[in-house]
């Protein structure tokens, strides 16, 4: 019995400290601490943490599950949400730059895509379809087809 208890007790200690629990952790300071940096961008438009995940890091992991990989972060798949089940997933670096409320989507032969993943699509610098889209105002079609100056 008592083997069982201190097993028990180290597994909690682990995730405590894992990085599923650091995640945890950082998403309830960003929504609740009005002294943190970024937290306009999170407690202060409205964002929360789902009554069930407040308080309860098991609840959390048992949703959310482990974290793939060191390069995978928590992300909230409809950032104007809250953090709750079906609103978040660890993603990669690329998919969460691709998920902001900066990011803008064009749509180009019933196809919608971020300007940063048309630019890897396409294989044209990010720059380059920027500036003759916002800047130049060149059509979706124009920005997308001209050749590259060189």
């Amino acid at each position: 019995m008592n083997q069982i208890i201190s097993h028990r007790y180290c597994e909690e200690q682990n995730k405590k400290i894992s990085s599923e629990y650091t995640a945890w952790s950082a998403m309830k300071t960003r929504c609740y601490n009005k002294k943190r940096r970024d937290y306009k961008n999170y407690g202060g438009r409205g964002i929360r943490v789902c009554d069930e995940w407040l308080h309860d890091f098991e609840a959390f992991y048992q949703y959310i599950g482990a974290r793939p990989s060191s390069k995978h972060s928590l992300d909230r798949i409809d950032n104007d949400k809250n953090y709750e089940p079906e609103n978040v997933r660890w993603a990669d670096l690329v998919t969460q730059h691709n998920n902001t409320r900066r990011s803008r989507c064009i749509t180009y032969k019933g196809k919608s895509h971020t300007l940063a993943e048309w630019s890897r699509i396409l294989n044209i610098k990010y720059n380059t379809l920027e500036n003759r889209i916002n800047w130049q105002h060149w059509t979706i079609e124009k920005a997308f087809n001209s050749p590259l100056n060189k």
